[in-house]
This record gives structure tokens, sequence and C-alpha cells, in this order.
């Protein structure tokens, strides 16, 4: 993974995701609003699960887990579907939209910690530089919003920063795995685990659910969620994973907020503002700081 058409494609892959998850908060809030989290939640990773299954079938690809792992892709399963998903569900209907594309622009902040204290990442000056850099760029985007958490958001954004945690936490620990089995196999089982793992808490809600107020804007928001986000963007991060570290890969987090803007400008006419195009500046400086100098690396980070 060290030629230059590697890395074309590696940052391909991280513009994928950037754009599959920019629209994933743009189209949970329209489903949440209109259709209870829980049951959002339900049909999204029936979607995913799906559609990562199709991808196995259509890639001959198939897998076999040792009975050591069974209790790793558990947990990756509990933190990807029930508590990440559950929490953010929930908070973004509590919370400004803005709040949960600035929270997560700290994941790779997080994910970097972990990863130190995991022992599976060393601490280099080119990756505190390009999360630092990163950050600021989204602080810069969301300049006005740093001031603006109030009392009747609070459960919201707390309920975010707890879906922040797992995804981070999820990122970190999966590394060793992806390496394992391959990213469209562990994503599979970790998205259809996850799913057999949130059924007891979805199902009932999904059937009690007012759907009076659904509208095709609605469905078409949770198919997009389980096709887009729970199925090529998480197989895309992970694809990321088993090439290049947790903290690069977490950093791709950081794009998603300019890029949302950029997209509302695209979609929606909304004229781009200065702090969008230095913000954008700032977060690609960063990213390719963290990932073009840092490098590829699977295994263990030596350098």
């Amino acid at each position: 993974m060290k030629t230059g058409n590697s890395k074309a494609v590696i940052f391909l892959a991280i513009f994928g995701v950037s754009l599959f998850f920019s629209l994933t908060h743009i189209a949970a809030k329209e489903a949440v609003m209109k259709l209870s989290p829980w049951a959002v939640a339900f049909f999204r990773f029936i979607i995913g699960s799906a559609t990562l299954f199709l991808l196995m079938r259509l890639t001959g690809k198939k897998i076999t887990i040792q009975p050591v792992d069974r209790w790793r892709f558990v947990t990756l399963a509990f933190l990807a579907v029930p508590l990440n998903q559950m929490t953010f569900l929930t908070g973004i209907h509590y919370t400004p939209a803005s709040h949960p594309a600035l929270m997560y622009a700290t994941t790779p902040a997080w994910v970097l910690l972990l990863t130190l204290w995991l022992k599976i990442e060393k601490l280099r000056w080119w990756k505190w530089a390009g999360v630092a850099l990163a950050m600021f760029g989204v602080a810069v985007l969301f300049a006005g919003e740093l001031l603006s958490f109030r009392q009747d958001t609070v459960l919201g954004d707390l309920l975010i920063l707890v879906a922040v945690l797992s995804w981070a936490l999820f990122t970190a620990l999966g590394k060793p795995i992806v390496e394992r089995y391959g990213s469209l196999e562990t994503t599979f089982v970790v998205i259809t685990f996850g799913l057999f793992l949130y059924f007891p808490f979805g199902l009932i809600p999904a059937i009690r659910a007012d759907y009076s107020q659904t509208t095709i804007t609605v469905w078409l928001s949770v198919v997009y969620m389980g096709i887009f986000a729970s199925g090529l963007a998480y197989f895309l991060w992970y694809w990321l994973l088993e090439r290049i570290r947790p903290s690069q890969v977490a950093i791709v987090t950081c794009t998603q907020p300019p890029l949302t803007a950029l997209l509302a400008w695209i979609i929606f006419g909304t004229v781009p503002t200065y702090n969008l195009l230095m913000s954008g500046i700032i977060v690609l400086t960063g990213v390719f700081l963290m990932v073009g100098y840092g490098g590829t690396k699977r295994g263990l980070d030596e350098a």
C-alpha cells in the first residue's frame, strides 16, 4: 500500500465515507422528526445487514470466526449498533443538527487517546498536529455554535457524546479484527450481530410506531441510512481501518461538517460563507498531514 495509485484509492475511499456520513445527519434528522428513533434504527440496520449480505454474495466472501474472537465481534457489534445508534438517533431528536457534526469532529482525538492507551499506535508529531488542525477547522465553521449549548439541549448533547465515544472505541478495537478477517467480512458480521442485539429493543417500538406522519421522504431517508450509511459507509470505514491507522481513519469525521455545508450550497442553494472556505482548507490540511505524511499502516503502529 505504498504506491501513488493506492494512496489515491485511500483518498477516494475517504471522500466516499465523508459524503455518505455527511448526508446521514440530514437524513437522520428528517427521519426521527416523523418516526420513532428506535424504529428508524430497527429498519436502518435490517437494510444495512441485507446490503452487506448482498455484497458478500456478489464477491463470494465467507467468514469463519475463531472461538477466541466471538466476544470481540459481539463487543464491536454492541458498540456500533445498539449503543451508538440508540444514543445518536435519540440524541439528535433533542439537539440542533449542527451539534452532532461538531461533537463527532472530536472523534479523532478520542481514537488517538484510546489507541495510545491500547498500545495500537504511538504518538508522533504529525498525528496530534493533524488532529488539532482538523478539529480547529471544524471549530472555525461552527464558531458561533461553540457557545450555543443550552440547558434545553444538554440531554441530546450528552447522548451524542456517548455515541461519539462508542464510535471511537468501535474504531480503536476494530483494527486487529479487521486485519485478521477482512473489511467486508468484519463489517457484515458486526452489523448483523448488532441487528440481533438491537432486535429486542427495536421490534416493539417498530410495531407500535405511529406511521401516520411518515412520508416518502422519511422512508427514503431510512433507506438511504440503511444502504449508504450502515452498509457502504461502515464497510468503507473498516476498509480504511484495514489499511491505515485508526487515528487516520477517525480524522475523516472532521471533513463531514464542511462537506455537509457544501452539499447544502449545492442542493439548497445556501451561499457558502468565508468560515466554510477557511474551515475546508484547514480541515483538508489536517487530513492530508495525517494520511499523506503518515502513510498507510497495517498491524501495530511502529512509525
